[in-house]
């Protein structure tokens, strides 16, 4: 479940939700991929999580868990000792760090801040990689960078690293979709080139050929069933991978026709990202009314754009099925394919404002013209 509340004290947005239905890797990979910036926290129980996010990247993190905190961590990893921690913790003051204490004991050497900063980040984060429970809210917000210690994390690594940690077979199973899902390499190099994949793992990408199923690549791979679907996971949330059905692509596909497509997914996502954000807010007003709300919209957009949104529905937070829609106009030439999908969104964009309009006030359509408009003005950079 997502919920969108615009900050009534100023123009910040919080999007709310639950890790059940978003998980910690996929919320973290949809952040990178939008570029947001703000502060990501985390809730299960006692326990209270914060990342701050730059333009998608991690650039610090904190815990409430006393046993998370900078010292603990530092004590636990054997880099300083407890005495050194005791008279540390005895000087800290609203404006001094634990850190910079530490290095002006002589507990630790200054070039080795950094470093252990970076690494509790990390260990923070492995931990709530494990979360299979919870609620989480973010709040979009440029922050003072003065107020964190600016990381050098790779958002990619840590999302791998997280789910290679992962012992849940039913996130990795919901991840995957299904062991007859067909995996289609994206060709998406650029991230490919960032990931530190192990032999093992790469072995599982080679396998990937846009004919064999899941099954088929964990009967072929040297890992068990379990570490190859979670690897297929991985990849899938880091884009490397796609789903899809056997047949759908061939091995040897013009690589411009598979830039093309790419190309236009992106600009379906980043319509995606707008209808999401909208359908949060409406439902924080409409309740489950919301989808009857947005089938109605789609419906009115059907009279002229029908073929292109046949099997297609908005119940998904609001999202529309890429994959379907491609499948709906394969028969088209690339680029009607794009100005027809382009299109179909566009019209469907105005329905929704316009019924918001004539049936929220002009409170609810000031806040979803907002939405809309930055959804667009995102459409345009792509």
């Amino acid at each position: 479940m997502v919920d969108l509340e615009p900050n009534t004290e100023g123009e910040e947005l919080a999007i709310r939700g639950d890790i059940e239905t978003s998980s910690v890797p996929e919320l973290l990979r949809s952040l990178l991929g939008s570029r947001e910036t703000g502060v990501l926290t985390f809730r299960n129980g006692d326990i209270v999580k914060s990342i701050s996010i730059r333009e998608g990247r991690v650039v610090s993190a904190a815990s409430s868990n006393v046993d998370e905190r900078l010292g603990e961590h530092l004590l636990v990893r054997g880099k300083i000792t407890a005495r050194q921690y005791l008279e540390a913790s005895k000087l800290i003051r609203p404006g001094r760090r634990l850190g910079a204490i530490l290095v002006e004991l002589g507990a630790l050497e200054p070039d080795e801040l950094v470093p252990a900063v970076e690494q509790h980040a990390r260990d923070i984060l492995m931990e709530l990689f494990s979360w299979t429970r919870g609620d989480y809210e973010l709040v979009l917000k440029e922050f003072d960078p003065a107020s964190v210690v600016g990381l050098n994390i790779s958002t990619e690594n840590l999302i791998l690293e997280g789910i290679r940690r992962c012992r849940a077979w039913s996130q990795v199973m919901r991840g995957i979709g299904s062991i007859e899902m067909v995996p289609h390499p994206t060709g998406n190099t650029e991230i490919l080139y960032k990931l530190e994949l192990s032999e093992e793992e790469q072995e599982i990408l080679a396998h990937v050929n846009g004919r064999g199923s899941v099954e088929q690549i964990c009967q072929v791979s040297y890992l068990s069933h379990f570490d190859t679907c979670r690897i297929l996971w991985a990849l899938l949330v880091l884009g490397v991978l796609r789903k899809g059905q056997a047949g759908e692509a061939q091995v040897g596909q013009a690589v411009a026709e598979r830039e093309r497509e790419l190309a236009l997914e992106e600009i379906v996502e980043k319509y995606n990202q707008m209808f999401g954000r909208v359908y949060g807010f409406l439902k924080g007003r409409l309740g489950d009314e919301v989808n009857g709300f947005f089938d109605e919209a789609l419906d009115d957009v059907s009279r002229q754009y029908g073929a292109l949104f046949v099997g297609v529905d908005l119940k998904s937070y609001g999202r529309a099925d890429f994959d379907q829609m491609l499948a709906n106009v394969a028969d088209l030439p690339a680029e009607q394919r794009r100005k027809l999908m382009v299109a179909g969104l566009n019209e469907l964009t105005f329905v929704i404002q316009l019924a918001v309009r004539k049936r929220r006030g002009a409170e609810e359509e000031a806040v979803v013209s907002g939405l809309i408009k930055d959804g667009l003005r995102r459409v345009g950079t792509s």
